[in-house]
């Protein structure tokens, strides 16, 4: 009986003695050089993303013309791990360890990646297809912002996407028609992790040519630009689909208030990020709201577009 407690005894302090791996470690800025393996130049337009350890996406950047990079702010992350690709060069993924970082929290590497062989590289996507990938960023009901500059100033506007097309412009370029209007994709912003990002940027290796770089546009639309974040919906009859006028929407715990259009349509905008809840009173002929109380999360003050759709029966 004393030998096994003096093994279980030593089992447990070889335990104990073992060093804890950090799992967890609060990064605050993360920057560097990516060169070419081969020849030591730098690499622009090279994705760079952290990942925690279940490969969620922690943040992304793209390296400049330098070939460097910067994210800032990335904060408490598990398990984290960095990842540098490209079309046209070999994916790199390792883990990012506490001892890289300095007294500041701050990580600094320099990256060296092997170009892919031409006979290895992926064809390049046909214009159809270029097209279709152009397209799956403007989602019927949902917005993007479209910026101009007048006076050297920027200037965005909001646009709540009707219909949506990409049209082939005959040079291996695109424009982007909208509600039957033509924008020009090096000045449309679209919603991409919790940012409104350039499409041209996202989507610059299917271009003959790179365009985002030469417009000197900034890579996400800046926060000042954006409107007030907004909830919508429609309240419509739970049984035959059609819309339902004339409908009382309240925003719980405000005085906001909002009476539905001919469309069944309403919507409100709120300044703060937090948990908003929609009420909606059954209008009169209706007795029963089969959707009750909807709770929508904000998560940014500007530039959020949150859907709450309701329905009442009689």
């Amino acid at each position: 009986m004393k030998r096994v407690f003096y093994i279980n005894s030593m089992m447990a302090a070889l335990v104990i003695a073992q060093p804890k791996e950090t799992i967890e470690f609060q990064l605050n800025t993360i920057s560097g050089i990516v060169l070419n393996k081969k020849d030591q130049t730098p690499i622009p337009d090279l994705k760079v993303e952290i990942l925690s350890g279940n490969n969620l996406l922690k943040d992304s950047t793209f390296t400049d013309d330098d070939g460097n990079f910067m994210i800032e702010e990335v904060g408490y992350v598990w398990k984290p791990k960095i990842r540098f690709f490209s079309r046209d060069f070999e994916s790199i993924t390792h883990k990012l360890n506490p001892k890289q970082l300095d007294k500041n929290n701050n990580i600094t590497i320099r990256q060296l990646v092997s170009p892919i062989p031409n006979n290895k590289k992926i064809p390049s996507l046909t214009q159809n297809a270029i097209e279709s990938r152009a397209e799956t960023f403007f989602i019927r009901g949902n917005v993007f912002y479209y910026l101009s500059i007048v006076n050297n100033r920027y200037f965005a506007e909001r646009i709540i996407i009707r219909s949506k097309q990409a049209h082939d412009k005959g040079d291996g370029f695109i424009d982007i028609v909208v509600n039957g209007i033509t924008y020009d994709p090096a000045r449309c912003y679209v919603p991409q992790i919790g940012k409104y990002e350039n499409l041209a940027h996202i989507i610059d290796d299917y271009f003959p040519s790179p365009i985002f770089a030469r417009s000197g546009l900034p890579l996400h639309l800046p926060k000042d630009l954006l409107e007030p974040s907004t909830i919508y919906g429609a309240v419509k009859d739970a049984i035959t689909g059609k819309a339902v006028p004339g409908v009382e929407v309240r925003l719980a715990g405000s005085s906001k208030r909002r009476i539905t259009d001919q469309k069944g349509k309403f919507a409100f905008q709120v300044k703060e990020a937090g948990t908003y809840r929609i009420m909606v009173n059954p209008p009169l002929g209706y007795t029963k709201n089969e959707s009750g109380i909807s709770q929508i999360m904000v998560k940014s003050s500007r530039g959020g577009w949150y859907l709450s759709n309701h329905f009442v029966s009689r």
